[in-house]
This record gives structure tokens, sequence and C-alpha cells, in this order.
């Protein structure tokens, strides 16, 4: 086709003049073309006045400057496809369009086009480049990072010759194709440099490769001093406590601000709840998991005035504490154990060290603001960790802290999933887990453009994506496996030392074993060698492979592979060696660029690393780099120091706020993410400053603001309405009574575990196995012990536990601020028929027969006291005896055929109070929080 474009098109000689659009080429598309593509244009391509030819159809554009051959308007006017019928353009005017094509186009883009700014080509560079040729490594001694560096060039000589395009290494490597070579452009995950890009580098050097820009001050006009003075961006300022009418309601000043607000809709606290329901409650919320019989028992017993605040206190000191505050911060955090992509949807190995370090910190009761700090620059609070590979557990939980910031789904360990837009995504992402949970802002509208509701404008967005891109570097990327160091604590690397010691020993013999089989067949090949066997023993041995062996000798294959299989069995049974997640930057911190519309590859303006200026104000200190000791840059740590000043406007009031939606159902501030103008205002503002407040004169203590909450009136309500109170206060905005919330996911996992007495208490570790069934149900691996708390339990994006993803259980892309709840069929029959729930009925009905014995009433007693944590009504003991009565009737038939050796008679007696442990683990009581 070009070919033919080119004969058909260049028979003429060109005119002295250019041809315009106005007298030479309108003309002819107003004559020719205008009636089928002008005010009712075919294909929406308007071919009525140069912008709207330029802009081209739903085919894309049809002129392309300076090519004939790639404009597909020539190509329809030349083969005479266009226009249709009879009348077609002369010779002549297709001359015109296509001078006007490959001269006056090009010639009226060069002269209206801007001057190639460095940073235009610095990003060209970074994201073609320096993968090969900046920090990671320098191949044939190239660097192009910078423009000393280009000058001076490698060992070809300069890179760079300003004024210079074909003289230029760098231009003329990228022109003819030979750089980046295409496998290792595969290999490396970057993709090619485009024509565009590449007209933009031979612009900037041919005007003489000019210098940087100075960059622009951080505060743009789109932020006004006034968008500062919205409630949330303005610093927390101490209420007084208000007077109320019913003073006696009063525990704490939360009851306080709470009454105000009823009092003055004419409306009051709903009753106490009864002692034993604020006993499930309060337990189910501080720890995750239902009270055992003896707990319950204790408090009971305990008839002080204080026992409840006594029980609180007992919760809050319990190491369960952590592990269930845990998983509410693990969800902020966006926390699983694997990658998120690809069908084996890779493991994280180590991953449930930030785990662990989240459970131990709330265990602690670390101040907030140092529990913040660790987990967004741990690695820049301490360099020791650099000089050594053991470390005690303090400087590991630091560093595995940083986990925080690596929780995304990452696909970059797959050199296909590893281009540009990949990396950029991770970051967006991890901004997103940073804005959200901590900041309680929603910024990802202006990856795009401007924050069309909040004053955050696309530049602000860059450089808050900045402090993190020090670390996720998309020019020099380091994939999931890159980003481990070898560290660990010294019992760990004795622990593995001693297990894997013998395993090596064993393959190392079963190797010897190997080689020498294979050693004795290759003399065998003696026989048909010319060679004497001698001979043939000093010299060709080792010319003949295995494969060729195995070939040959069939007896040699099976008795190889034999030995081959038990070698590859022990070694799976090697501890892999400890090692520990982290983030930390590089030292050489690559340029960031606004992008335009979020691309990837479209760069804007450079920008330094900062903060959303509408939070920069006289009240708190400003954001400021130091770097904390050499090779940290200190952007994450300046980061960390700027959102955990005590009068910060935004970090202790969403830190409440999350505290006060996980106890009482509702945030203060509904929209618990979004603290901006796209956001619900606070329902009671003054509770929400005077408990932020709080919270920073306490130290940033979580565990102080949890008793304050839990040991209020308000959270001792109980959940029953009125229509009344239901028609004043239906969205629960008042606090006018506590919800009755169905217990999440994960609490149900353990509260089941915990009454059928199949928990495994153990802390801390590697994250227990999962399965799955022929029936494609994803089940938990038992232990010796029993099964580990949910926290515990492997998280894999791609394969949820079945009994988890049926109860909403988020799947963390990239993380969950606030659970949704469903109620959907599947829930329920998920509990009746799924294999976990009817496995832990039977063990269930063993415990509570050894504890009850025989008597049917003591049982019924013992099943409602271990699931609903209260003790059964004479009518509830009457129906429950009455229903594993008919339960038991039904099983004798059923066990017929049972070739179990245990007495049919016992073994219907356990089936039919099995039956009625499943039926009460299936109800709504076990199941929802009063």
């Amino acid at each position: 086709m070009r070919i033919l474009l080119a004969t058909l098109v260049s028979a003429v000689a060109l005119s002295a003049a250019d041809p315009t659009f106005v007298n030479d080429v309108q003309p002819i598309l107003q004559a020719k073309c205008v009636a089928c593509h002008g005010s009712t244009p075919q294909g929406k391509l308007d071919l009525r006045t140069q912008e709207s030819l330029l802009k081209g159809g739903n085919a894309g554009p049809v002129v392309t400057p300076g090519s004939v051959e790639k404009s597909l308007l020539m190509t329809k006017v030349v083969t005479k496809q266009m226009p249709p019928g009879n009348v077609k353009l002369s010779d002549a005017e297709i001359k015109t369009l296509r001078v006007w094509i490959e001269q006056t186009l090009p010639a009226q883009a060069a002269a209206s086009a801007p001057a190639v700014k460095e940073h235009e080509v610095n990003a060209i560079l970074q994201a073609r480049c320096v993968r090969c040729h900046g920090g990671l490594e320098q191949r044939a001694g190239l660097d192009l990072r910078t423009m000393a560096s280009r000058l001076k060039g490698g060992k070809s000589g300069p890179a760079l010759v300003p004024g210079k395009p074909e003289e230029s290494l760098l231009y003329k490597r990228m022109a003819n194709g030979t750089m980046p070579p295409d496998k290792m452009a595969k290999d490396l995950a970057v993709e090619l440099p485009t024509d565009p890009e590449m007209d933009k580098v031979k612009a900037w050097i041919a005007a003489g490769a000019p210098g940087p820009e100075p960059l622009r001050p951080p505060t743009e006009a789109v932020v006004k001093d006034t968008d500062r003075n919205f409630w949330s961006f303005q610093p927390p300022v101490r209420p007084a406590v208000p007077a109320v009418k019913n003073a006696a309601l009063i525990r704490n000043p939360i009851d306080a601000f709470l009454l105000r607000k009823l009092e003055e809709k004419g409306l009051k606290y709903s009753p106490r709840s009864e002692k034993l329901a604020l006993m499930r409650r309060v337990y189910l919320d501080l720890t995750g998991m239902i009270p055992s019989n003896a707990e319950i028992d204790a408090y009971l017993k305990d008839t002080s005035a204080n026992a409840y605040e006594k029980l609180v206190d007992r919760l809050l000191a319990s190491r369960h504490y952590g592990e269930r505050w845990g998983q509410h911060w693990l969800d902020l955090a966006g926390y699983s154990d694997s990658e998120g992509f690809g069908q084996d949807d890779g493991v994280r190995p180590f991953a449930w060290r930030y785990r662990d370090y989240v459970i131990r910190s709330l265990n602690a009761d670390k101040p907030y603001t140092q529990f913040i700090t660790e987990q967004i620059a741990g690695d820049e609070m301490s360099n020791s960790w650099k000089q050594t590979k053991v470390a005690d557990q303090a400087e590991i939980d630091r560093l595995a802290a940083t986990g925080f910031l690596r929780t995304t789904p990452d696909p970059t360990n797959s050199n296909e999933r590893g281009l540009i837009n990949e990396r950029m995504n991770i970051l967006a992402d991890e901004v997103e887990v940073l804005t959200s949970s901590v900041m309680g802002i929603t910024v990802g509208c202006a990856r795009c453009h401007n924050h069309k509701y909040d004053p955050i404008p696309q530049r602000d967005y860059y450089r808050l994506s900045a402090i993190l891109q020090a670390a996720y570097n998309p020019y020099e990327w380091k994939s999931p496996n890159q980003r481990e160091i070898d560290l660990a604590t010294e019992g760990e690397r004795k622990d593995v030392e001693t297990h894997n010691t013998p395993l090596e020993a064993d393959m190392a013999k079963l190797q010897t074993q190997m080689n020498k089989l294979a050693d004795e067949f290759r003399v065998k090949f003696s026989a048909e060698a010319e060679k004497p066997v001698e001979e043939f023993a000093k010299t060709e041995p080792a010319k003949i492979t295995v494969t060729q062996l195995e070939d040959k000798f069939p007896d040699f294959k099976s008795k190889y592979r034999a030995i081959q299989t038990e070698q590859q069995a022990t070694k799976n049974k090697l501890k892999r060696k400890p090692h520990v997640r982290v983030l930390t930057d590089n030292p050489e911190t690559s340029v960031a660029y606004l992008l335009r519309r979020g691309d990837p590859v479209d760069y804007g303006e450079v920008v330094d690393a900062g903060v959303p200026t509408v939070l920069a104000n006289a009240a708190i200190k400003p954001y400021e780099i130091v770097p904390p000791f050499p090779g940290a840059t200190g952007r994450r740590l300046a980061l960390a120091k700027w959102l955990t000043q005590d009068n910060h406007p935004l970090t202790a009031r969403v830190a409440v706020n999350q505290l006060w939606l996980r106890h009482f159902g509702r945030g203060i501030v509904p929209t618990v993410s979004n603290f901006g103008h796209s956001g619900q205002a606070p329902d009671n503002q003054p509770l929400l400053d005077w408990l932020a407040t709080e919270f920073v004169a306490k130290g940033w203590s979580l565990k102080t603001m949890h008793r304050l909450m839990v040991t209020s009136e308000a959270y001792r309500q109980t959940s029953q309405v009125s229509e009344a109170l239901l028609a004043a206060d239906p969205e629960n905005a008042m606090v006018s009574r506590m919800p009755l919330r169905r217990m999440d996911a994960e609490t149900l996992y353990d509260s089941l575990l915990t009454a059928t007495s199949r928990l495994d208490a153990e802390s801390f570790g590697s994250a227990t196995e999962i399965t799955v069934t022929p029936d494609k149900e994803v089940i938990v691996k038992p232990g010796k012990k029993g099964f580990r708390r949910s926290i515990y339990v492997l998280h894999r994006r791609q394969t949820p536990v079945s009994l988890l993803d049926a109860f909403d259980q988020p799947t963390m892309t990239p993380n969950c601020t606030e659970r949704r709840q469903s109620n959907v069929a599947t829930q329920a029959l998920h509990m009746m028929n799924g294999s976990m729930t009817w496995d832990l009925s039977q063990y269930m009905a063993g415990r509570v027969m050894d504890d009850a014995g025989s008597d049917r009433a003591k049982q019924v007693s013992e099943v409602y006291l271990r699931s609903f944590s209260r003790r059964p009504s004479a009518d509830e003991i009457k129906l429950g005896t009455e229903a594993i009565e008919t339960f038991r009737k039904q099983w004798p038939d059923r066990l017929a055929t049972d070739n179990d050796a245990a007495p049919r008679a016992d073994r219907a007696n356990w089936m039919a109070l099995a039956n009625y442990c499943h039926a009460i683990l299936n109800s709504a009581e076990f199941s929802f929080i009063d």
C-alpha cells in the first residue's frame, strides 16, 4: 500500500507555495466529502474544519502529519474507496492533500509546539533506559540519570551531544531500535520507547539539551485560605463538657455529649442491657470471642459495684485483645498473605511478621504515634540493622512494621505484569491505604485531575506520592522478592539451622548416590564405544548426560528417579531461612512527575515530596525532610512526624472515629475514610473533638479510649428499640440505643471454635495452611490441638476460606476501612451444610457429654451457656430435650449400615446431641451481638 501511495501521489511536481487548509484543502473536502462527513457525519468523522479533521472519527485519526502512508484519508482517496460513487478526487487534488499532510502540517506543528523540557526527557529515560543505566546497574559504564553522566557517557563515548541528535548515541540507539534491546526489555519488564517519545528526545537534543526549570512553589491557586477553614482541616479544639438534665446517667464525659443531643430532641437513653448480655457484648468487641463457662461463672460471682469495670480491664489485658483489634487494623492496612495475581496467587513469605507486629503492639498499648511512625518509617528510626544479620525482636518488629506499606496486590514478580503501569498502580494503592486509614481523606480522584470536591489539586497528589516513590521507584523497580532482607533473631536462626542441618546432610548423601549410579551406567557405554573401558572411563563419561542415560537404560531411569524423588521429599521438609519483608528507600531517589490524566507515560511537571497544601497551616509544623542518617531520604519519617503532631487536624480524629465505629456500629463521622467535603458531617462534632483531644492528652493510648467507650452508659444500653425512638433516631446517629449487630466473619469463626472447644490458642508465627475439598470448599487444615484463630489463617486473595468469604471477609483491593454486611441465603446454607460446622458440632456434643453427662436438661443448659453465654429458661430446656429425643429416634436407622465399633445406642445419643448443637450454632442468637 505504501508503494502504491508513493507512486500515485508523486507524479506531479509540488507547487511553489505550501497549501493551506482554508485556501486549498477545505474547498476539495467541501466539494467531494462533506455531503457524508458534514453536520451529520458518518462514522463521526467531520471534515468541515481542520480541527475536526485532525480529531478523526470512530476509526481514530485519519491524518498523520508528515506521513501520507499513515494517513487513512489518503489511503481511502488514492484507492478510490472514497468518496463513494463516480465523483472522485483528481490527481491534482490528491497531490494538494499530499503536500498539505507532508509539509504544511508538520511545519505548523513545529511552529506551535512548546519547547521540550528536560523533565519530559528525564521521564522518558527513567521509564525506558535507567533500569540498565541507572542506580541498580550501569551496563557498559553508562549512567543516564543526570546531565553530567550523559555527557560523560560510557565505554562507547558520550551519550549526548547537545544540538546534534544525529551524533548523540542516546538518540541514535533509540531510533535504530537497538536500545533497549527487545529481549532485554521483555526480561526486565521495560516497554520500548514510542515514536512521540523519540521525537521529544530528538527535539530536546536539537534545542541544545536545555537544563531543568525551577520547581514551582507547593501552594496552588486552587487551594485558598478559606478552604482551610473547613472543620476537618482545622486542629481539634477541646470543648467544655456540657451540662445535662439526666446527670445521674453520666458515667464519663461521653455520656454528657450524647445526652445533650438526645435531650435537645426530647429523648433519653434506652434501658440498660442485662448483665450477661453486656458481658457477651464486651467480650466479642474487645477479644472477638465469646466467654467460656468458667469466665461467666467468675463474673456472676463478682457482686462488687465495679465488677464490669474490672472485667473490661481483664479483657484489655488479655492477649486476645491484640488479636481482635489487630484484625481491625489489618483491614485498614489491606493485609493479605498472598500477592493477589495469577492462578497460583503466590504466598508472601514472612508477611506474617507484620501481622504479629500489629498484635504485639496493640497488646503492649504502644502509643498510637509510635505505632504509626514505625509502620510508615520503621526502617528510618535506626540503621543498626544494616550492619548485621541478627537482631532482637524489637528491631525485627520495627522493620516488619513497614509491611503496612507493602500490603497491596503486587503482580511484579512476573515480567508480563511488571510494566510501568502496574508499578504506578501499586504506588497509587499504597497512597490509598495510607490516606484512607490514617488521614481519613480521599485523594484517588486527584491522580487524574484536581479533586472535584475537596481542595486537593493533582499536583498535591503526586507530591504525596513522591514521598513513597523514594521506596517504590517505578523506574528502577524491585519486585516483591527483592524487598526482603536477611535478618532474624538468634533463636530463629538456630531453630532453622538445627532443623535443616540433618536434612541437608541426607540430601548430600542422596546426591552422592545419584552421582555414583550415573557414573556406573556411563561406563556401560564402553560396550558400544570403540575405546577400551579404561580409556573411555578417563575421557568420555562427563560428556554423557543423565537424560541420555535415562533414554538408553530404563533400569537406570527407575533407580535414579526413585533417589531423586526421595531427595526432593527431603528438600520439601527444609525450613526457609528467615527474612523480613521491609520497605526501604533508595538514597538516589528518582524524580517524581505529575502524570497527566494519571497516564504513567504522559509526563507533566516535576514535583517535590510534600503533603496536601490544604493541611499546611500555621497551627501545625510543616512537613520538613531531615535524613536521619546517611543513605536514608527521611521522606517517610518526615511524613510520620508531620502526621503525629498533637494538634494535627486529622490523625487523632480519624483514629477515635474508627474505634467508635467498631464499638457503636456507626462512626461519629459516618464516612470513616472521608472527612472531606464529599463525606458526611459529624453526628456530634463536640464529642469527636473531645475524644480526639482526650486521646492526645492520655498519651495516644488506644486502651484508654477503649475503656472510656465501653464503660460509658451509652455502651451499656440495650439494643431493643421502641417504634417512637426508631422514628426519632432511625440511623442511631444520636446513639439512643446499642445496635443489634451480626458477628463479622472472623468473630463468627473464632466463636464457633470457642463454643465447640476446638480453639488452638497458639499465637504468632507462620499462617495456618488451607486446603480445597473435592467439592471446592476452602477449609482450614486443623492442627494437633484444633484450629487456630482466624487471624492466623492463611489469607489468600484468590482462594479465601469459604466460611469467612460467605460472611463478608473483605478481599483487600487495596484495603477495607469499613466492613459491609450482606444478608444472603448462601450464608445460612453454608452454616447448615458446610462440613466444618457439622464437624465442630459433633466435637462440641462430645465435650458437652463430658461436662454434663447423659442428663438431657444439663446438656441443653451446657449448650446454651457455651453458645449464648446464658442459662436457658424452663421452656427452652423443655424444647431442647424434646428436640434431642426427636433427633435420637432418627439415628438408629441411619446407623444400621455403620460398621463403627462403638455401641449404636451411644452413637445415636451423641449424634442427636450433635444435631442439637448444630441447630443452636445456626441460630440467630449465636451469630448476633445484642
